[in-house]
């Protein structure tokens, strides 16, 4: 089993876990969030993970929602442990991913394969209906 943890200004973190548990169910339930305030340091996570990760062996999956933003720019120090990866882009896509495949950990030959799977479910549809398409 690896750690999961889903980290975001506001509470968008609370509301990804919230809806990976509607699709998911039950695999959701050890995931955990973080969520920034204003007034709050993202650094005082960053100091109580820094405390808890080296004594463990699993895997660290940090979902982060804004790349350089002060969550992820934080959080991502963590990554000079072995054991931390950290992701940006928080997607519900990427969030469900790791939740129904990556309960184990993500082996570092399925990164690309990760990120390039989020990247997909991102489109852009335009124009699908005209005047003249009855069937759709």
């Amino acid at each position: 089993m690896c750690r999961i943890i889903f980290a975001s200004h506001g509470d968008l973190s609370k509301g990804m876990k919230n809806s990976v548990n509607m699709l998911a169910g039950s695999l959701s339930d050890k995931v955990e969030t973080y969520s920034l305030y204003p007034g709050e340091s993202p650094n005082d996570y960053y100091q109580k993970l820094l405390k808890e990760i080296p004594n463990s062996d699993e895997q660290v999956i940090i979902l982060c929602d804004i790349k350089g933003g002060s969550v992820h720019t934080t959080l991502a120090q963590l990554t000079q442990l072995n054991n931390v990866i950290v992701l940006s882009g928080m997607n519900l896509g990427m969030a469900l991913d790791i939740v129904l495949r990556y309960q184990e950990g993500i082996p570092s030959e399925d990164y690309e394969e990760l990120l390039n799977s989020s990247r997909e479910g991102i489109t852009l549809l335009t124009n699908l209906v005209s005047e003249t398409d009855e069937d759709f």
